[in-house]
């Protein structure tokens, strides 16, 4: 429905991002590589992840238990194996937006490296203010010149291709 919508759009027509989540199963996931992969011409790509609704046991807070999604730190490390997941699945043909957890140029790095080719971050903007945009970019430089990449294209995916 949404893209029979955007096709009424006259001129240039908007990309359309799928976001998805990060709580899905394995199953789940190759359905939603297959719809992606054969419909790639009128997707844009995948934002990963929304928040998840699964309770990790490093969560120290008395109100751990409420109902609702977490953003942030908590879902760092899901968020990743999902960028990962999918980009396999999809094998490296759609573009990703990795979200979750993105808190320092490590972070950003290592969704990259799983096949994030974008990645977005909002609760570090509220936690470390703007400055933490600097900070990221001047980390992800340093990670990338250390690993011998000219540009980040050149390290999207990196964990999943073989080295000679």
């Amino acid at each position: 429905m949404v893209l029979s919508e955007r096709d009424h759009v006259l001129g240039r027509k908007p990309p359309f991002l799928e976001k998805i989540a990060s709580d899905f199963t394995d199953q789940d996931k190759k359905d939603i590589a297959e719809v992606v992969v054969n419909r790639k011409e009128s997707l844009g790509g995948l934002i990963i992840s929304n928040t998840t609704v699964s309770r990790p046991d490093s969560l120290k807070s008395p109100h751990k238990d409420e109902v609702g999604g977490l953003s942030g730190e908590p879902l760092k490390d899901l968020s990743t194996k999902t960028i990962s997941d999918m980009y396999r699945l999809t094998e490296g043909k759609v573009p990703i937006i990795g979200v979750g957890g993105v808190g320092s140029g490590e972070d950003a790095y290592d969704k990259i490296k799983e096949g994030a080719s974008l990645v977005q971050l909002y609760t570090a903007l509220i936690y470390q203010g703007p400055p933490v945009i600097g900070k990221i970019n001047r980390e992800l430089s340093e990670l990338l010149i250390k690993d011998g990449y000219k540009s980040i294209t050149e390290a999207v995916g990196a964990n999943h291709k073989t080295k000679s």
